[in-house]
């Protein structure tokens, strides 16, 4: 017996550290013979606490477990991954905007969101396992197991609702915005598309070189339930200064006479009492007006119009974005409403607004008070709902600020899916994102053709034309001239 007890005792030092360690790491994995006692519960919680943080700080339920090489990696990646991110985000902020409407880099993004909702589940799991006590009843088992199923689930929620989003970002982008070259007309009056820069975007090339202005009609139609057809009742050409952000809007009343109707270089025969506001309807329903019976284009009509009204202002007119009243009454539901002040009482339809009346003073209007603050013309005139409708638009844009389009971005991208058309390019999207920034904090001015300015009866088209280039010339730019055209916002109060 007693040559037996030399190989019962640890050889030397190191022997005994380890028998010690063992027999450390056994206790906190827990006693077969207690697998329920205080001692397993203990350990569970502090499992569960460990696996609970990993996604935050992976790597620390490693180290307790004496995987040191292991939790080192882990925090250690942790630390570089976000420390890039941080600078990127910091330092690249615009370029992330610009992908934001890149479909290429949205499935990139949504795929990274799934691989890492993946990630961040096995590593919760793998946590618990490292600590969880061996030998626990299946009670605890059970508590254990699904303690840890629910925090794998809430877990993946952030960054699958960032691929949901991406999705809808994508399916947006796809759906509204044109796939392939310019329109024709965009190459017409030295207004031209920016070139994309190779291989995507890229922080050190202006996408607006050679470009100073850029020229989109902003279209308002009436089609809604019950109302067939789709005239044009709001037509604004929105001028940007591409370098300032520095805008311009030039309004045509919807009753303007002898119109030029104007395609492929020729003038279109046009009753002389003919509306511009019908021009839509004429080149929806006769699309062989356009070169090639206008395949070439998505919306022949809105094509038309904007031809026309090229030769109207003598401006070149590369695009257009198309609104009907159905969805601009769902957008500022989408968004809760838009703030408003109402100088004069507006009368409305009973059937619309109960009151029958919008009275006067600031307050937040509900999509339907909208649509028919703008609509409305009894007891004043198209010209002055020329002026509600630009207030309008002017105070959605200024209201939706990001968060109130993140929370309501589902429900926005079907609106803008169902509802808004256009020929804008998705190539032309980033520099685009860049543009808005600009026009965000930059002037917003307005000019409207209505009487006393011009006859819509007998319209002066050369001196419409006159007026226009003033404008574009004085107002905007350090040297506007001595009499520079109103401030959008200070006439909307």
């Amino acid at each position: 017996m007693r040559d037996e007890e030399p190989e019962q005792r640890p050889a030397d030092g190191r022997g005994r550290s380890r028998a010690r360690g063992g027999q450390h790491r056994a206790a906190r994995r827990g006693r077969p013979g207690r697998p329920g006692g205080r001692n397993a519960s203990y350990a569970v919680a502090e499992a569960l606490l460990m696996a609970a943080v990993s996604p935050a700080l992976p790597g620390l339920a490693h180290l307790r477990a004496g995987r040191i090489r292991l939790g080192g990696a882990l925090l250690a990646a942790q630390a570089v991954l976000l420390t890039a991110a941080a600078l990127a985000f910091a330092h690249l902020r615009p370029l992330f905007l610009q992908l934001s409407v890149r479909p290429g880099w949205l499935t990139a993004a949504m795929a990274c969101s799934v691989v890492l909702a993946a990630l961040w589940a096995l590593l919760i799991v793998h946590s618990y396992l490292v600590l969880a006590p061996a030998g626990l009843s299946p009670p605890w088992r059970l508590a254990g197991g699904t303690t840890v199923s629910v925090l794998c689930l809430l877990v993946i929620v952030p960054p699958l609702t960032v691929a949901h989003y991406g999705h809808l970002q994508r399916d947006l982008v796809d759906s509204v915005f044109a796939d392939g070259p310019a329109p024709p007309a965009a190459q017409a009056g030295g207004t031209r598309a920016p070139a994309p820069a190779p291989g995507g975007a890229s922080p050190d090339r202006d996408p607006w070189a050679g470009v100073p202005r850029l020229n989109v009609l902003l279209l308002g139609g009436d089609a809604d339930t019950g109302r067939p057809g789709v005239r044009t009742d709001s037509m604004t050409l929105a001028s940007v200064d591409t370098g300032t952000g520095d805008t311009v809007l030039l309004s045509l009343p919807r009753n303007l006479q002898h119109v030029p109707v104007w395609s492929d270089g020729r003038r279109v025969p046009y009753p002389a009492d003919g509306l511009l506001n019908a021009v839509y309807g004429l080149g929806t329903d006769r699309p062989d007006l356009l070169a090639g019976g206008g395949r070439a284009v998505r919306d022949p009509g809105a094509e038309l119009l904007k031809r026309t009204v090229s030769h109207i202002l003598g401006l070149p007119v590369p695009y257009y974005v198309m609104v009907d009243m159905r969805s601009f009454r769902q957008i500022v539901d989408a968004v809760g409403g838009v703030r408003v002040c109402v100088a004069e009482p507006v009368p409305v339809p009973r059937s619309q607004v109960p009151a029958g009346v919008l009275r006067p003073g600031c307050r937040t209007l509900t999509g339907r008070e909208a649509l028919w603050y703008g609509r409305s013309r009894t007891g004043s005139s198209d010209y002055v709902r020329m002026g509600r409708q630009k207030c309008l638009l002017w105070a959605l844009a200024r209201q939706a600020g990001p968060l109130t389009v993140l929370r309501s971005f589902q429900r926005l991208t079907e609106v803008f899916k169902e509802s808004v058309g256009t020929d804008l390019p998705q190539r032309l999207l980033p520099a685009l994102v860049d543009l808005s920034a600009k026009i965000r904090d930059a002037d917003v001015r307005s000019l409207q053709f209505v009487p006393p300015v011009v006859s819509p009866g007998r319209p002066d088209y050369a001196a419409i034309r006159r007026m226009a280039a003033r404008a574009l010339r004085d107002g905007t730019g350090p040297d506007r001239g001595a009499r520079p055209l109103p401030v959008l916002a200070d006439g909307c109060g």
